[in-house]
């Protein structure tokens, strides 16, 4: 015959458990009834209700940062941001640091890096040159006569150093140099020779050498 033996202080254990029961306060119970299942009235602990309310007001906050006030970025946005600043970096490596008709021709034909000039150009040139290039203040850049000289390291050297007489600003001094460079590709590849309808052709002919 076998006998077990409870641990030691596990009876004053189970009487400590007890008398705390037999202490703490029964809940009171609500006066609905459904199916015959009372409620109890019991709370949800503080820090529930307090994580709740955090929870709420923050997101009430992040609508309005995302999708109301148009100040949040969002995740896809962001993406392309950092993709465009490693497709420049990696220009950069790839073209070295002097600018040469031959390395705008290669941007150029680059269609992601053009991608990005666009944005660039929609951003910065827009207001003077109209959304397809055609002038408005500024020249019409789709036509065959320019200003400032028609080859790619003319239009590199004056988005670069702007024309101050005119009100075009410097662009280097807001731009990084690989989107610069890119955005004198965009223009003398994009839309250089396009001839869309806008501003009276100003300054003189300019005809791009046929490779």
């Amino acid at each position: 015959m076998t006998t077990s033996t409870a641990p030691a202080g596990a009876s004053s254990v189970e009487q400590a458990a007890s008398a705390a029961r037999a202490r703490a306060p029964e809940p009171a119970v609500l006066d609905h009834e459904y199916d015959g299942i009372r409620e109890y009235d019991n709370p949800m602990p503080g820090w529930w209700v307090a994580t709740f309310w955090v929870t709420f007001f923050f997101g009430l906050g992040y609508a309005f940062h995302y999708y109301v006030s148009g100040n949040g970025v969002s995740v896809a946005d962001a993406y392309e941001k950092d993709m465009a600043a490693a497709r420049a970096e990696q220009a950069q490596r790839s073209l070295g640091e002097s600018v040469t008709e031959e390395g705008l021709q290669k941007l150029a034909l680059d269609a992601a890096l053009m991608k990005d000039a666009e944005a660039i150009f929609g951003q910065r040139c827009l207001p003077c040159h109209g959304d397809r290039g055609q002038g408005v203040i500024g020249p019409n850049l789709t036509d065959t006569y320019w200003l400032h000289g028609g080859t790619l390291l003319d239009i590199h050297r004056t988005v670069s150093e702007g024309v101050p007489a005119k009100g075009m600003p410097a662009w280097k001094m807001q731009l990084s140099a690989v989107q610069v460079r890119e955005l004198a590709a965009f223009i003398g590849g994009a839309l250089r020779g396009r001839n869309l309808p806008g501003k009276p052709p100003e300054g003189d002919a300019f005809a791009p050498a046929t490779p």
